[in-house]
């Protein structure tokens, strides 16, 4: 179906849907048919769902996650389940920050949990993903586990005193030399080996949000160190072969961000035939500090959340509308013609917990 030449200007439809137990920021979720999961990063080790076909639907409490609570985990459906990959976190209450390798299967049909016989290949805290179909699983970005370990272990072994002096050291640094994943991973499902099927312009990213538009995807904002967003946004089309059959990912040039400075922890997906990205946070001023040397570009910086909602007309992102407030770091997940925003945080890290359901069909001037 062609899609129409211009989306109206005109409000979105915004139909509040009943609040989260608690509060639910940097973490995942996904739906399955007409229910929705979420939960991990600040929610802990608690998941939920939201049956949205039942009347008078209220989110209910599923089986906890198994292993220790990851924030900025990957959370993906495919096939019949939900997969959660890699994430940051602590091991134990004594242990230091620090990324797990390890990935989880979600059964809804049985409510159970199962931890799955693979190790990460490359640290995938903060990294996107997309199921090509019910057995393989695309995954972009991520922070580079070692140094992410390593400083995290040296900054909460300090003494107060000296935790300043470590974090300015970390980040005065340019975004080559924090390695950040530009690799694009496959993994099967079914025999749960990884590959490395090609890799991605520019920089790698982290808390990019991942939008699939039928064989195209974009990669929304996300950092390329910390505190500096992306300057573009990545457009990919999947192989009609399969990443198996001698297809893969094709880059196209990228589009240009509509907010100066960039954002991450944005929400995205499509609303009714148009792709919509919205909200997100960044630092105001930090790319011209960045250009003038100054690596540490967001120091002394005041973090910004926004309120924009953008669509995408003829690789343009126009604005469309505004979310009721400003907010990011939470979940989006396409259901009908409508995006679903839950959780996330809004101005100065406060905990969203109303979740929210933007529709309406975009039509023509």
């Amino acid at each position: 179906m062609t899609k129409p030449a211009r989306p109206q200007d005109q409000p979105l439809i915004v139909t509040q849907l009943p609040d989260l137990p608690g509060q639910c920021v940097d973490g995942g979720g996904a739906r399955m048919a007409q229910t929705v999961y979420a939960g991990l990063g600040s929610a802990g080790q608690r998941w939920y769902c939201l049956d949205l076909s039942s009347p008078g639907h209220a989110w209910q409490r599923c089986a906890d996650f198994p292993g220790p609570a990851p924030s900025c985990a990957v959370v993906v459906a495919a096939g019949e389940a939900i997969y959660v990959f890699g994430g940051c976190g602590k091991s134990s209450p004594a242990a230091c920050t620090a990324q797990f390798d390890t990935g989880y299967r979600y059964l809804p049909a049985s409510d159970r949990w199962e931890q799955l016989r693979t190790v990460l290949p490359v640290g995938l805290t903060g990294a996107s993903a997309l199921a090509l179909d019910a057995s393989t699983l695309l995954f972009f970005g991520g922070y580079q586990r070692e140094q992410f370990d390593h400083f995290h272990h040296a900054l909460e072994s300090a003494p107060q005193a000296q935790r300043a002096e470590i974090t300015a050291r970390y980040m005065r640094r340019p975004i080559a030399q924090f390695g950040w994943n530009t690799d694009v991973w496959s993994l099967n499902l079914l025999t749960m080996t990884w590959c490395s099927v090609g890799t991605q312009p520019h920089h790698g990213h982290c808390k990019a949000t991942l939008l699939r538009d039928g064989l195209d995807f974009y990669l929304l904002g996300g950092e390329v160190k910390p505190g500096l967003r992306a300057s573009t946004i990545k457009q990919g089309r999947l192989g009609v072969g399969g990443i198996g059959n001698g297809g893969g990912v094709q880059w196209h040039a990228p589009h240009a961000v509509p907010v100066n400075d960039g954002f991450a922890g944005c929400f995205a997906g499509r609303i009714g035939q148009w792709p919509v990205v919205a909200g997100g946070t960044h630092f105001p001023g930090s790319w011209q500090r960045y250009a003038q040397g100054e690596y540490f570009a967001h120091e002394g910086l005041r973090k910004r959340w926004l309120g924009n909602i953008y669509v995408l007309v003829e690789r343009q992102w126009c604005h469309l509308d505004s979310l009721p407030q400003p907010r990011a770091n939470g979940i989006s997940v396409e259901v009908g013609d409508g995006l679903v925003l839950i959780g996330g945080d809004s101005d100065e890290g406060r905990p969203c917990l109303d979740t929210l359901w933007l529709r309406q069909r975009l039509s023509t001037r």
